[in-house]
């Protein structure tokens, strides 16, 4: 190689700082915090809001269908004290990732939120599961329901809850992973309040017991589809695999499009929290052409402005023979 450098440049700041006999690299952090801080500061006060109202009326819902029989509605409070929890969490977890990083945490807290919202996909499946084991039971050994009653607060609960989710999703911010998550969690409680509705006017005609834990099964199985889409795409990001959207062999071109770049190896594209974008790669250019630095500069533009990538860090060496150009990427 020839000699080294080592570039950091900011694209909002307009500044450079070069040390010598170091490896060329170039680091790039596009302020993210202030990017994102007006979704964040969204998200946890729809969150917040949304907590305070579902864990309100769970409680109506659970002793309601515990005096009046209803496994639906039941099935329904139950559902929303998990949404009580998750969303809890959820704005926990939202609150605590906006934090700045330490030395003991250089990357913060922004993992707190998928893992937030892996939780929340986790306790989907799991709440389906036990739903649907008591339609079965109930399915055996049906029990009578009061159905007046229940039908009063089950449309209460639908309207709640259908107020909720219109909440969390008005606004025209970008939606976060894990504020999706619990969007999802309240629209399958919207569909378990619809359910009971109709299980309660199906036994107050027809006197057919077994509507409850029919449709309680139908909820089972209509919950447990957004669980398992929230956790695949959190668990994709857990273990920092290619942000799904973005076509890394796109972005290899087009940093092999700068005239110096002769080969892109070691590149890697990871996110912390669904939204900002990582990357880290080693590039090797020609000896005798521009300094390592001014390549890494250049590419560093490019990439935080054409392919919108937050946090950059590019390895830059001179290529002194051939075979870099036959290197694999």
């Amino acid at each position: 190689m020839g000699n080294d450098h080592k570039h950091h440049s900011d694209p909002d700041h307009g500044h450079s700082h070069s040390h010598p006999h170091t490896h060329p690299q170039s680091h790039v952090h596009g302020d993210p915090d202030h990017g994102h801080s007006h979704a964040e500061h969204a998200s946890y006060g729809k969150l917040l809001v949304s907590f305070w109202i579902v864990a309100a009326f769970m409680g109506v819902e659970i002793v309601g269908g515990w005096l009046f029989h209803s496994l639906t509605l039941m099935s329904d409070g139950f559902h929303m004290l998990s949404d009580a929890v998750s969303l809890g969490l959820s704005a926990a977890a939202v609150s605590l990732g906006a934090r700045k990083a330490t030395e003991a945490k250089t990357f913060g807290f922004k993992r707190l939120e998928i893992l937030a919202a892996f939780g929340n996909g986790l306790t989907l499946i799991l709440l389906s599961a036990i739903i649907a084991g008591q339609s079965v039971l109930r399915l055996l050994h049906p029990v009578p329901v009061d159905a007046a009653p229940m039908l009063g607060v089950a449309i209460a609960g639908l309207l709640v809850n259908m107020a909720v989710a219109w909440w969390l999703h008005r606004g025209g911010h970008e939606k976060t992973l894990n504020e999706e998550g619990a969007f999802w969690h309240v629209v399958g409680d919207v569909g378990a309040s619809l359910a009971a509705v109709i299980a309660a006017l199906l036994i107050l005609e027809l006197g057919w017991l077994q509507a409850d834990p029919i449709l309680s099964l139908a909820i089972s199985i209509a919950i447990v589809v957004p669980g398992i889409r929230v956790m695949r795409r959190s668990g994709h990001i857990l273990v920092e695999g290619t942000p799904e959207g973005v076509d890394i062999e796109s972005i290899r071109a087009s940093m092999l499009a700068h005239p110096q770049v002769l080969s892109v190896h070691d590149l890697h594209l990871w996110s912390m929290n669904g939204r900002d974008l990582y990357l880290s790669a080693h590039v090797e250019i020609e000896a005798g052409t521009a300094a390592e630095k001014e390549v890494t500069a250049a590419l560093t533009r490019t990439l935080n402005r054409d392919c919108r990538v937050d946090h950059i860090t590019l390895q830059a060496g001179h290529c002194l023979d051939d075979d870099c150009l036959n290197r694999h990427p």
